[in-house]
């Protein structure tokens, strides 16, 4: 009688195969084509090594299913080969944004033997809406053993949004506590920032076109909040200073984000001449050295999702204002997932070369009864998967004789032979068994992505101001060369007299400035500060509008403040702009003798931060003295030349220790007369009558004398005497 087995499992079939109950066990060869191997290696249990067989098992029951009879114990077969190849070269500026990204993909389909063609190929795909593939399914016919036909290769390209699968940033700071600034909390913090940024990207690029404009708005509240945050606290500063030695601390840090882990990274930090005394501070993976003008940090594992970091410091010394570049980096890496959003390979299918027979011996004692076996050889070079073989009786197509299951028999390496266990059957005529057997050669699903980063690099700005303060009697006038020389400007006593002050401040450096603020200190009830509305500030010449939440005035100090400029009208205070600030200092009543010494100080910064820029100019004082203005105006006529003709002469003189300004002359021609010849030209006005000439003198120093003449002419009824008349 025909050997009973798997009971259960004996149903009536619509054909071999896969029938309907055994669906559950289809579902599992099908998912057992989602193996792959990375070893051309089986890996087989042998029970009891007495015997030259390994038993296999029913997987369900535990019977005894067979037995694997190996080819001079070879345990070893070929894999076939599903190879994606990728090249990727991506290219960002400092702040991580990719400015380009080359890329190239093939899917190759590989025979490594020479003997054993393979044929029925099956190939599915998986996340394939990232690249221009068209289908997830492949068949290919068969591949030969020659160079010419055993590769199936096929080139896509990524479609749609792509994003760097390693993120590299490199952080400078300039600041004196950048070590601690630039720890990896934060720079891991921040790493995360940009990887989050570029998913937003990605996703608002799917979004429905009706649905932009709020998308905008919400992506303009977002980059608010990451400014404010950035605002509050930045990784990094740019600014160094002139004619010093400033220390420039570098981290170079990586955060993989593909699946699997990466290899042999490599980064090349390249660092221009003007850097001396490089260090390296901390690494914490890998090895990093210094090559001649190179910084070198290699890795031989990269996980994914894990934030490294390289830490060196640099000095650089400037004596002029032209900005420093820092180096570009330059990356690169293998890569065992696909760049190509997780491209990969999720079923595999394929014949070879295989032979399977049923031994059919009948007894020497007991005629018409048969002990039969199935032997399927795997006489290819390649290790083979065996999960379904289905012996049936000649006489009843539902009895299956030998039910060979997914998982039952281990993956067979080359020339190993797979014998089922006998069954008997009795028959007068030969037995003619079917047979259905359905195997796969093992495949080896490989992934290579060769990748580069070229990451460009940013520049070290000078950050540098001057500034000089001065004093003037007037809002318009010019200090005199005496003030200047001695740095002194005096007030009378006992009278309110306004003091301008005007700060003229230059961004004499080459890194804009985010910020500038003028600060006066030491004053006095005598010399008091200025109101906020009286202060005045003028950006190259033009006057700009301040709010007053700008002035501070607190007890004897004053201060001005100009911040967040690259978020005002004005912007940030570019190289060879400047700044002119003015404000009245009030001199209330003086006592003789009183002085304002008092002192300015100028502060600045750039945007990020740097080393805070500080300048104390010269500060002028301000004396108060008894100023008493003391003059003499004369005037004189004198006769000249015919009848009728005579010159006028006006003495203005000042016979006191002081200058005096803004002086004025007034005369009035008398009737009948006229009048020209002038040895300074007058404005004619009616102030004191028709025909009343003006002289203004700006200023007359101290013991000068000033002579104006003018001649008149009479005419008609004329009386020489009225020009006896002064004023």
């Amino acid at each position: 009688m025909a050997r009973k087995k798997k009971e259960d499992k004996k149903k009536e079939k619509k054909g071999y195969g896969w029938d309907e109950e055994d669906r559950d066990e289809a579902l599992e060869a099908e998912g057992l084509k989602r193996g792959q191997m990375d070893v051309g290696r089986a890996e087989l249990v042998d029970r009891d090594t007495s015997t030259p067989y390994i038993e296999t098992y029913d997987e369900d029951t535990g019977e005894l299913e067979g037995s694997i009879l190996l080819k001079n114990g070879n345990r070893e077969g070929m894999l076939a080969i599903v190879r994606i190849v990728e090249k990727v070269d991506v290219k960002q500026d400092h702040e991580a944004n990719l400015e380009s990204l080359g890329f190239s993909g093939k899917l190759n389909v590989e025979n490594p033997s020479a003997k054993d063609r393979l044929w029925d190929i099956d190939i599915t795909l998986k996340n394939i809406e990232s690249t221009n593939l068209k289908s997830a399914d492949i068949s290919i016919q068969e591949l030969g053993t020659s160079d010419d036909t055993n590769i199936d290769s096929r080139e896509f390209e990524i479609s749609g949004e792509a994003k760097s699968l390693l993120l590299v940033k490199e952080y400078i700071n300039t600041l004196p506590d950048a070590d601690n600034i630039l720890n990896i909390n934060d720079i891991e913090t921040d790493l995360m920032k940009l990887k989050d940024k570029t998913a937003k990207a990605e996703k608002l690029a799917e979004e429905e076109e009706e649905e932009e404009e709020d998308e905008e708005e919400e992506e303009e509240e977002e980059d608010e909040e990451d400014d404010a945050g950035t605002e509050e606290y930045s990784l990094e500063s740019f600014g160094i200073s002139i004619d010093k030695e400033n220390t420039v601390t570098f981290a170079i840090a990586m955060v993989s984000l593909f699946e699997k882990p990466i290899r042999n990274v490599k980064v090349v930090k390249n660092i221009f001449p003007e850097f001396s005394n490089t260090r390296i501070e901390d690494t914490t993976i890998g090895n990093a050295e210094l090559e001649g003008d190179q910084l070198i940090w290699t890795i031989d594992v990269l996980e994914p999702q894990y934030t490294v970091i390289c830490k060196f410091t640099s000095q650089i010394t400037v004596n002029d204002i032209q900005a420093r570049k820092t180096g570009i980096i330059d990356v690169s890496y293998e890569a065992a997932s696909s760049f190509a959003e997780g491209l990969g390979i999720d079923k595999f299918d394929a014949y070879t070369t295989n032979r399977f027979y049923v031994d059919i011996i009948e007894r020497d004692e007991e005629p018409n009864v048969w002990d039969c076996k199935l032997v399927f050889e795997n006489s290819s070079e390649f290790l083979v998967q065996l999960f379904n073989a289905d012996v049936y009786a000649p006489d009843a197509e539902s009895t299956k004789l030998v039910d060979i299951d997914p998982n039952d028999v281990p993956v067979l390496p080359a020339g190993a032979e797979f014998h089922s266990v006998k069954w008997q059957y009795e028959s007068e005529d030969y037995p003619q068994f079917r047979k259905l057997l359905e195997f796969r050669v093992m495949p080896d699903f490989v992934t290579q992505v060769n990748g580069t980063i070229a990451i460009s690099d940013v520049e070290l700005a000078i950050a540098s101001i001057t500034g000089e303060v001065f004093y003037t009697l007037t809002d318009t006038a010019e200090p005199t060369i005496k003030e200047i020389e001695e740095m002194l400007i005096q007030v009378p006593t006992f009278k309110e007299t306004p003091v301008i002050a005007v700060h003229k401040l230059e961004n004499n450096g080459s890194a804009p400035l985010n910020e500038v603020v003028v600060q006066q200190e030491f004053f006095t009830e005598e010399f008091q500060a200025p109101n906020a509305d009286e202060v005045k500030v003028l950006w190259d010449g033009s006057e700009i509008e301040l709010d007053s939440s700008a002035v501070y005035l607190d007890g004897n100090s004053l201060r001005i403040e100009l911040k967040d400029l690259k978020d005002s009208s004005t912007g940030m205070l570019e190289p060879e702009s400047k700044l002119e600030v003015q404000y009245p200092i009030h001199c209330i009543n003086p006592a003789q003798e009183s002085r304002f010494e008092s002192e300015v100080i100028y502060l600045a910064n750039t945007y990020p931060l740097s080393n805070e820029l500080e300048v104390r100019p010269v500060v002028p004082a301000i004396e108060a003295i008894h100023i008493r203005r003391k003059f003499r105006v004369g005037k004189e006529v004198l006769a000249i030349g015919d009848l009728g003709n005579y010159k006028i002469i006006l003495i203005l003189e000042n016979i006191g220790d002081q200058p005096l300004k803004n002086l004025v002359l007034l005369d009035k021609v008398p009737d009948n007369f006229e009048y020209g010849e002038y040895s300074m030209q007058p404005e004619i006005t009616d102030e004191v009558g028709t025909d009343t000439l003006k002289w203004e003198i700006e200023e007359l120093a101290e013991a000068e004398k000033l002579e104006i003449s003018y001649e008149i002419h009479g005419k008609g009824e004329y009386s020489p005497s009225d020009a006896q008349l002064a004023y």
